[in-house]
């Protein structure tokens, strides 16, 4: 197109950032980007002791003691306790349950408190003071391996003389079967074992074979 310099179109001298990327480089962003924060721990249902009370009790009169010493009598009657929520209390308490704040890292990340950098030491001093200690039991038992019992420095293995045998003469006998046609245990009239079966007899004897196997017939 032509035209007079106010009106005339001309070509720019830089396309866009694919063509001509380092014309744009000032204007990328130069913060840096956040961390990821880690996950904090799922906490199951529970009952609370009396060393959880303590604990809550404990920071009831901690977090009002601190807001009237750093925002005065006025802050507390009018906005409450500013310096921990109810929240992050009740949080503070279900994880030292379970043993999941040590540390100050521990507080943070498990409650995400905006205060942790400045009060989350006397938060940790408070959890070491009024929370259950933890006590480990050990629980000693006895080694049974193939056979062998160990007692103590001692092996005793239980000799073949001990073992129990059974007396055969107790062992109650399995009432077996007589045939009715040969009169010899072990099968009845229409087993093939039996002499006077059909398939043993000719055809004259089948019929009083076969009167003897269904004398009710």
């Amino acid at each position: 197109m032509s035209g007079c310099p106010r009106c005339n179109i001309a070509a720019p001298a830089t396309c866009c950032d694919i063509h001509n990327p380092s014309a744009f480089s000032s204007f990328k962003p130069h913060l840096p980007k956040p961390l990821r924060a880690s996950p904090r721990s799922h906490l199951p249902k529970f009952t609370k002791d009396k060393y959880d009370y303590k604990l809550e009790e404990a920071l009831l009169d901690w977090r009002e003691d601190k807001t009237v010493s750093v925002y005065g009598w006025a802050c507390l009657s009018d906005h409450g306790t500013v310096i921990m929520t109810s929240t992050t209390l009740n949080r503070i308490v279900d994880c030292v349950h379970h043993r999941k704040i040590q540390t100050l890292e521990d507080l943070k990340r498990e409650t995400g408190w905006m205060n942790s950098d400045r009060y989350g030491d006397e938060v940790i001093n408070l959890i070491q003071q009024h929370a259950a200690l933890t006590t480990s039991l050990l629980i000693s038992t006895s080694l049974r391996l193939r056979g062998t019992v160990l007692v103590g420095e001692e092996t005793a293995t239980p000799s073949s003389s001990s073992q129990f045998t059974p007396d055969s003469s107790n062992i109650p006998m399995k009432c077996r079967s007589r045939c009715s046609a040969c009169g010899q245990e072990g099968h009845n009239a229409r087993n093939w074992v039996c002499p006077k079966h059909a398939s043993h007899v000719s055809t004259g004897d089948k019929e009083n074979v076969s009167q003897l196997a269904h004398p009710c017939a």
